[in-house]
């Protein structure tokens, strides 16, 4: 078979899946309408900034548009989007299971707060399309801006920045000249529109405190960083276990994260038993009301334990670095 079938299948194939994707993003997106939920959309993200919120505020920007709308459509429009976005990054990442964190409890426990996993989920892709080439690093400045909304969840692609652009590919730091100024500029537009949303922010930060939700094994969970950072820095290891295995760490190495936030650790994850135990946790739980969010932890824990068991093993063509072809 010569490449240009390769490439011609390639496509067909890639059309296909985003054809399914947008099939159950739809049905999600529908199916919303019909079903209670949607309680963090509508009283933190579907409004402008107000005093009690933990999103700075240019993540308004690209809510509040949404209320606009007539209730519960704000909320469809934000669960179609974060499906396409879920979906779109699994397979630009390589992900052959990228359906597998469609159907995962983070996700759908992630539609139904009506919660923005899509923003830090953003910055993740747009950092996997700077380090392979596909986009030019100028959109780091939106991955900042995506990936900081949420630190506990975009930590860990800020850390692959980091050791993509001084380790693995050293570049000048004048190339992110024109990220800062996207960065600088966004926070700048936020303000100007709305003045009072910095003083707010940090007064909530401040005095903010999760309880029964929390999943995190703070501060245990920080040893996972070193591990992450050896396997995201070996020679064989391609960008999916690389954003994997550090996102899995930046949950870990938090003083809190509930288990939704797993979502964007789940759109590079291939392993079959993750989206199981997803549920599991849940399942297993049920009958322990307030206690059972606090494993959520299990999930990361088990990601990166398989991570730890693919380097161990001898590299197969799965951790090397393939064409979108012959993914």
């Amino acid at each position: 078979m010569n490449t240009r079938s390769i490439n011609l299948l390639f496509l067909q194939s890639r059309v296909r899946d985003f054809a399914i994707l947008s099939g159950v993003a739809l049905g999600y997106g529908l199916s919303v309408r019909y079903l209670p939920g949607g309680y963090d959309a509508f009283v933190f993200y579907i409004k402008a900034p107000f005093s009690g919120t933990t999103a700075p505020g240019w993540v308004y920007l690209c809510t509040y548009p949404l209320s606009l709308l007539e209730w519960p459509f704000g909320w469809q429009i934000l669960t179609f989007v974060s499906v396409i976005v879920v979906g779109i990054t699994g397979m630009l990442s390589g992900n052959k299971r990228w359906w597998g964190a469609l159907v995962s409890a983070p996700l759908l426990w992630d539609i139904w707060l009506g919660q923005i996993e899509i923003i830090p989920l953003t910055g993740y892709l747009l950092t996997l399309l700077v380090i392979t080439d596909r986009i030019r690093p100028m959109w780091l400045g939106l991955s900042w801006l995506a990936l900081l909304t949420k630190p506990q969840v975009g930590l860990g692609a800020i850390v692959l920045q980091i050791i993509w652009w001084w380790v693995i590919n050293p570049r000048k730091w004048k190339e992110l000249l024109c990220a800062m100024g996207i960065f600088i500029g966004i926070v700048t537009l936020s303000i100007l529109l709305w003045p009072k949303w910095v003083s707010d922010w940090l007064h909530v930060m401040r005095t903010f405190h999760a309880t029964w939700w929390n999943a995190a094994i703070w501060p245990y969970g920080l040893l996972a960083w070193p591990v992450s950072i050896f396997i995201a820095t070996r020679k064989v290891t391609k960008p999916r276990m690389q954003l994997r295995t550090l996102a899995a760490s930046s949950l870990l190495g938090s003083p809190y994260f509930a288990l939704y936030h797993c979502t964007t650790l789940l759109a590079f994850t291939e392993d079959k038993f993750s989206f199981l135990l997803s549920w599991l946790i849940i399942l297993v739980g049920k009958g322990i009301p307030n206690h059972w969010m606090g494993w959520g932890w299990l999930l990361p824990v088990w990601v990166l334990i398989t991570d730890i068991m693919n380097v161990i093993r001898r590299p197969t063509t799965s951790e090397l670095d393939l064409s979108p072809a012959q993914r």
